[in-house]
């Protein structure tokens, strides 16, 4: 990209390759400076956006990590992701003061019985964000006797929430070796091809960061990839008022941009099972992508997803035969080993060997070539393993079968189409046409669904409810009446199949489309357009003589009056904030600062109200280039 005039110079794409995500970047890379057509080029910056640690967080994978709580046990039922966790007295009051002295023996014998059995360590005390002078001890103490790294609960975020803020630290810490890893391929990469500008990782609030800050905070990067979506439309587009919709082949992801800036989750972010701190994108999203099943059924007709399977177009690949089956055999859905998963026991091995020997089967074959009891949640567990995985027709064969996109096999994609219209008595065309219309209005449904949410909160799981929102988005109709929706914003698209499911998003939910040029790399363009962001947080709050200075950095600081105390955060959090942006890449960075304050009726004064806490927010934004 010309970054001075957000144009884009030249492009390339590449299939995911999730054995080894470094083979798909270093074709994507390859092929961009290939479609560039210089021998020599020398970016100014260098931008990645991963979904690798929303993925790993997702799959419960990274690094063992152990835990050790000050002044605090979990309730019942907390799962707090560490392997092995320990919980010693210590931790702060509300006011910062130590619930207890640490026992530093104690915790030495702790961390001398962990480390053999982690990859990192986490303290997350009680109110630390009140006063983090016991998580600094500890880290500055287990480092002075062991190369290990060390996560402290304040260091991540300044919000109250022991739950959450734990969670956050374990989460970065397991993410740690991960991202680092991935990180480094990604510059053994860059250094063979000569490219030596500064790598920024996008952060999930839309924001970059350095390689230095990224290996520090990898949880930060938890929704990279849908922040970089949603600020690669709006750069694409030159909207930033909209509705971003980025379609890919697992998933759709749905954001709303007001002043050019995507909504991020005010509460912090809810990953699978795990609630956050981290700042991310308000983002929808769905299982609804090009690779998404193709199914029907007696009860619901035709449905795509929430199941990912290979697409028949380009199963052909891997495996040739696989056109022959469908003709011989009149299925298009198969079941398949993954390569890397072979070494399986009783009937996952028995049914391993035969999917080994004889290559993707379909679910008829397998019930009568073996006999297995409980075969399909078997199937199940090996699927959510990662054990085998399927094949079948998808939107993405409808395309291909449509002529509108041809980077597979179409003649296995034709093939799936006539054995579903077949199976339907439709014609060809009919069942291509169900499908496409299908996956517009899932799209729509989500669209609605996304507004909705916004503007009304939580909306109830009730069959009726649901069914209005179908109407509203044109995928169920009634012979008495008709429900229309209007969007008052538009809707952007990006993403390779953003042309050929989102423009019929105007007639189904009255919204205006934009598919702007370069859509399908939408999200590139996010990675590398961004800024450096950073910010910090100082409270104040009433004491019985005077008022209290509260941070991450440093122990309570008491002043007489209440202006002295303002005056006091404002400089300690434009200093740290600027720090922080610094640190983390950013040129000449300038400090915003906004205050949120809390004041409670007072006691002895009917009428008149006193402070009860004050938030100092400073922000410091900057390029992480001169352009």
């Amino acid at each position: 990209m010309d970054l001075r005039h957000d144009t884009v110079l030249a492009k390339a794409k590449s299939r995911t390759t999730h054995d080894d995500l470094s083979d798909g970047l270093t074709e994507s890379i390859d092929a961009v400076l290939t479609d560039f057509g210089k021998n020599t080029f020398e970016p100014s910056l260098i931008g990645v956006s991963t979904t690798l640690a929303t993925n790993c967080v997702l799959e419960n994978q990274g690094g063992d990590v152990g835990l050790i709580g000050l002044g605090w046990k979990p309730n019942k039922g907390w799962e707090l992701g560490a392997k092995i966790q320990r919980f010693l007295p210590g931790g702060h009051d509300s006011r910062g003061s130590p619930l207890a002295n640490l026992d530093m023996e104690e915790l030495e014998r702790n961390v001398q019985e962990m480390i053999p059995r982690i990859d990192s360590l986490v303290i997350s005390g009680l109110f630390s964000v009140q006063n983090p002078y016991q998580e600094n001890s500890i880290k500055e103490a287990v480092q002075r006797k062991h190369d290990i790294p060390v996560v402290l609960g304040h260091e991540l975020t300044a919000e109250l929430g022991i739950y959450e803020r734990t969670v956050t630290a374990v989460l970065n810490a397991r993410l740690m070796p991960v991202l680092s890893d991935f990180l480094d391929k990604v510059l053994k990469i860059l250094e063979e091809r000569k490219l030596n500008a500064p790598v920024m990782i996008l952060k999930g609030d839309g924001t970059l960061m350095n390689l230095r800050t990224a290996r520090e905070r990898p949880v930060d990067t938890v929704l990279s990839g849908p922040a970089a979506s949603a600020m690669g439309g709006r750069v694409l587009s030159g909207v930033d008022d909209c509705l971003m919709i980025d379609m890919g082949g697992t998933s759709t992801d749905i954001a709303v941009l007001s002043c050019g800036v995507p909504k991020v989750s005010k509460e912090g972010s809810t990953i699978g099972k795990w609630k956050t701190r981290v700042e991310a994108v308000d983002m929808r999203t769905s299982a609804l992508g090009g690779d998404s099943e193709v199914r029907l059924s007696f009860e619901n007709g035709l449905s795509i997803g929430p199941q990912r399977v290979m697409p028949l177009c380009f199963a052909t690949r891997q495996f040739p035969d696989l056109l022959s089956k469908m003709q011989e055999i009149g299925q298009a859905r198969f079941i398949y080993l993954s390569e890397h998963c072979k070494e399986f026991s009783g009937s996952q091995g028995k049914l391993a060997s035969y999917l080994n020997q004889h290559g993707p089967s379909t679910l008829s074959q397998i019930k009568n070539d073996l006999d297995i009891v409980l075969l399909l949640p078997l199937l199940d567990q090996m699927r959510a393993r990662g054990a085998i995985a399927s094949i079948g027709f998808t939107p993405t064969d409808a395309l291909h079968a449509r002529g509108i996109y041809a980077e597979g096999d179409v003649e296995a994609s034709l093939q799936g189409a006539d054995l579903f219209a077949q199976a339907t008595s439709i014609s060809r065309e009919k069942f291509l046409d169900m499908v496409l219309d299908r996956v517009s209005s899932q799209m729509a449904e989500e669209v609605m669904r996304k507004m909705l949410i916004d503007n009304l909160g939580t909306l109830p799981d009730d069959p009726a409810f649901n069914d209005i929102i179908k109407m509203l988005s044109g995928e169920k109709a009634s012979n008495l009446m008709r429900l229309n929706a209007a969007l008052d914003i538009p809707v952007i698209g990006i993403g390779a199949p953003a042309m050929a499911y989102m423009t019929s998003l105007e007639k189904k939910i009255g919204a205006r489309v934009i598919i702007p040029n370069d859509y399908e790399v939408g999200n590139a363009v996010g990675a590398v357009c961004g800024h450096i962001s950073e910010y910090v947080d100082v409270f104040i709050y009433p004491r019985d003589k005077g008022f209290a200075v509260h941070s991450a950095f440093s122990a309570p600081i008491l002043f007489l009056t209440e202006q002295d105390a303002i005056e006091r955060a404002k400089e300690l959090a434009s200093e740290k904030a600027i720090e922080r942006a610094t640190r983390a890449g950013a040129l000449y960075p300038a400090v915003r600062m906004t205050t949120n304050e809390e004041r409670v009726p007072k006691p002895d004064a009917p009428g008149v109200t006193q402070l009860a806490e004050l938030r100092i927010r400073a922000r410091a934004v900057g390029k992480p280039i001169e352009i």
